[in-house]
């Protein structure tokens, strides 16, 4: 009788066992990466939009009063929402500015500080 070659139906399980375990881990971990790298993006965004807000601000005669104010803000292609908060502080020429940035989302009716991507604080000279 002639042995035949080949694999057996326990062998052949063994590898498909290793090959889903190894693909389910790429899978994996290919989603994580893709996730982290939008978080980056939109982190990224965020920070070149508060750091254009502040610039504006700086540049304003006469510089901001104190409050808060919220707009909208479209910057590559996509639609954000900045909250600024200006604050008086203990030195009569310098005003403590705050700002979140958060993509806009219509279907999130949550506070703006709460989903903030980036939260920036700074200081402005006052000018009158």
């Amino acid at each position: 009788m002639k042995r035949q070659h080949g694999f057996t139906l326990l062998e052949v399980l063994v590898a498909l066992t290793i090959f889903g375990t190894v693909a389910a881990t790429l899978v994996t971990a290919t989603a994580s990466s893709a996730r982290n790298a939008a978080r980056l993006e939109e982190k990224t965004l965020a920070g070149w939009i508060a750091d254009n807000q502040l610039g504006e601000l700086l540049l304003q005669r006469p510089s901001p009063a104190p409050g808060r104010k919220q707009r909208n803000v479209s910057y590559a292609g996509r639609d954000w929402q900045v909250q600024e908060e200006i604050q008086s502080t203990s030195d009569a020429t310098l005003r403590r500015v705050t700002l979140w940035v958060a993509p806009n989302n219509p279907q999130d009716n949550s506070d703006i500080q709460a989903r903030a991507s980036l939260v920036v604080s700074g200081f402005i000279g006052v000018r009158e």
